[in-house]
């Protein structure tokens, strides 16, 4: 209980930092996460915290492997073949055997093959962190395709030397031809195991699908399995169990590939569910790393060892990072082939460098060190953790910094939301020219600017103000009516009450929520005699059965409340027009609340053939503006696919929920 206790602080402390990197752009979400896990080590619950560091493979860097090979693009894969072994396997090598030495030969107090290991973990770069980059600041379609599936690989290849190099420090022994062997056993053998696993499982999952038993709890729990599966299996087998994932889930990924469009709804459910495992458990890494460095420099801290000195660690750690960069920059110029002659290569070459940013396959390694060894405490952990942290960070501070300055601003892009605002104006601007199904288009808009408000931060003290300032409008309509003599003092008296009410309700609190739901569910009892009813009322959001309510008391006196509602919501939307171009947001809110109001009061029933054909053809518009503006060169073929991707994906919101639209 106590475990599960902590792990769930762990996991708000994820969700409460996504937020503030969500709000605070600038600054890279793993140093919030950091930050987060630092002030929990504070708690006493938190001290001398620790995971089984034989976890961490299995629990962690199998799951995280498998979601990114599955997701890579196999066409990126076999184009750039070359130059991402060279990337993945040749650099990390020398990368490992040259670094290395020469952080022996400054670090004297750390074995050599203790160095290569510490090499080993910081030299995969890390996907998410790498799109993180290019999302910011986009570069040539070669390079990200080159960069965003390096990572895969040398996650790969750095995790075997790391598992090599930490069994020769535990033997104490060291044989070059035996090592060899064991990285081609390991390497080859993984890969192969994996892909032939990797088949059984999409043959079984396709036989799923063939006899219609690929529901979502049966296919997802199958994908989430197989990465822990396929581990265990290679493991048991003295093979690389990573290698054996990421093999397994290229082959999963070739499976998605096939079936296209069919399964849609399938592939939409699981693209979530690994969205939200994947950052999930890149979070709790993050966090684990804050909770642990305290710890960490207070154990170097107190070292009586010169050697152990915080300041000359961290010295050590931006050297490591500067060597290990300087080397990928050479090797980026000279050693990669480019389909695409660039007329600035060391200015490519200098993004390539940069854009190799660490992150969570290399803390998970650097956690995943043993505690003891040979029955002794491992003494040299604490170092390996503290020095990776550093070059964990500065990895994603020098990108940050450098990479926007060296890329010049026409290789930028606008952001996506400014053209998902496009798109979603595109689609109100056609549906306005709809004149026979007036009413089911306006549903579709109204719908369509509430995605604008969600793309948007909207301020509800400005709503509210705004909604204060139509009230206002209305009400001085209705007196004018009464003192023109077109209402009856009673109307008047009847309508100013309907008002009120109405804006108390739209203020959308809690506690007037549930006074309204008493008294509407009370008027219903009286009026029908019947609990059933009035219960039914109670469970009836008040908006929806003000125009019941305000109908029956205008009647009851002989009198028509839709000719006063008309000429208050005319009025209203007037006013509102003159408020667009400054709260644009806001105003779209408000209108949608009248517009709704103004419709149910109406008994406008809509027709929802129609409403799907509105639907259909906003899609439809989106669609068009991304083509043409494919076309035309304003946006490349990656941001085409992902707002294509918004598109399908509320298309099936949609069809899951039209329900909801009748309102």
């Amino acid at each position: 209980m106590d475990m599960v206790l902590l792990l769930t602080i762990i996991l708000a402390a994820v969700v409460f930092a996504n937020i503030l990197a969500r709000h605070v752009s600038f600054i890279p979400l793993p140093f919030f996460l950091i930050l987060l896990g630092i002030l929990l080590a504070v708690l006493p619950v938190y001290r001398n915290f620790h995971l089984d560091p034989s976890t961490f493979a299995l629990a962690i860097i199998a799951p995280m492997l498998f979601n990114e090979a599955q997701n890579s693009s196999r066409f990126w894969i076999g184009r750039s073949i070359t130059n991402i072994l060279s990337l993945a396997v040749g650099l990390v090598l020398v990368t490992v055997l040259v670094v290395g030495s020469g952080l022996h030969a400054v670090m004297t107090i750390l074995p050599l093959t203790l160095c290569f290991a510490l090499l080993a973990i910081v030299t995969p770069t890390d996907a998410s962190a790498v799109n993180s980059i290019f999302e910011a600041n986009p570069i040539a379609e070669e390079q990200a395709g080159i960069l965003q599936h390096e990572s895969l690989f040398n996650d790969a290849a750095g995790i075997v030397l790391f598992d090599l190099s930490l069994t020769a420090f535990v033997s104490g022994t060291f044989s070059l031809k035996l090592a060899v062997a064991m990285f081609l056993w390991e390497f080859l053998g993984g890969l192969l195991f994996g892909s032939l696993i990797g088949v059984a499982i999409v043959s079984a999952r396709l036989f799923l699908i063939r006899y219609n038993d690929d529901t979502p709890i049966i296919m997802v729990l199958i994908q989430l399995m197989s990465p822990f599966l396929v581990y265990l299996l290679a493991e048991k087998l003295a093979l690389s169990g990573i290698l054996a994932v990421v093999a397994a889930g290229l082959v999963q990924g070739s499976e998605r590939d096939k079936l296209r469009l069919t399964s849609s709804r399938m592939q939409l459910v699981t693209s979530n569910v690994w969205e939200v495992v994947s950052g999930a458990l890149s979070g709790i890494v993050f966090v684990l790393l804050g909770l642990s460095l305290p710890e960490v420099i207070q154990a170097l801290h107190q070292s009586p060892n010169p050697d152990l000195n915080i300041l000359k660690l961290i010295l050590i750690g931006i050297g490591v990072y500067a060597v290990k960069g300087t080397l990928r920059l050479v090797w980026s110029r000279y050693m990669l082939k480019r389909r695409v002659k660039s007329n600035h290569e060391w200015r490519d070459s200098l993004v390539m460098a940069l854009s190799g940013a660490n992150g969570t396959i290399t803390l998970s390694l650097a956690f995943s060190m043993p505690n003891t060894v040979n029955g002794q405490p491992f003494e040299f952990r604490g170092i390996m953790i503290f020095v990776a942290a550093v070059v964990i960070l500065t990895s994603l501070i020098m990108p940050t910094i450098f990479v926007p300055i060296i890329l010049p601003s026409q290789d930028r892009q606008q952001p996506r939301y400014r053209w998902v605002k496009r798109m979603i104006q595109a689609a109100i601007s056609d549906l306005l020219k709809e004149k026979e199904h007036q009413a089911e288009a306006q549903v579709v808009i109204d719908s369509l600017q509430q995605q604008l408000v969600l793309d948007s931060t909207p301020n509800f003290h400005l709503r509210r103000q705004l909604m204060s300032e139509s009230h206002q409008v209305e009400l001085k309509t209705v007196q004018k009516m009464f003192d023109d003599g077109k209402i009856s003092q009673d109307e008047l008296t009847y309508y100013t009450k309907f008002l009120n009410l109405n804006n108390f309700s739209a203020d959308e609190k809690i506690w007037k929520n549930v006074l309204l739901r008493i008294r509407f569910s009370l008027h219903v009892g009286r009026l029908y005699k019947d609990l059933n009813r009035a219960q039914e009322a109670f469970l009836t959001a008040p908006v929806a059965l003000e125009e019941v309510y305000w109908r029956e008391q205008f009647e009851k006196h002989g009198e028509n409340i839709l000719p006063i509602e008309e000429a208050g919501f005319n009025a209203v939307m007037d006013f509102l027009k003159t408020k667009q171009g400054e709260n644009g947001v806001e105003t779209n809110m408000v209108k949608r609340f009248y517009r709704t109001r103004h419709r149910r009061i109406n008994g406008q029933d809509v027709d929802m053939d129609i409403v799907y054909q509105m639907f259909m053809r906003a899609f439809h518009s989106e669609y068009e503006l991304i083509q043409n503006s494919l076309t035309t060169g304003k946006i490349d073929a990656a941001l085409a696919e992902k707002l294509q991707t918004r598109i399908s994906t509320d298309e099936m919101t949609y069809l899951q929920n039209m329900e909801l639209f009748r309102d």
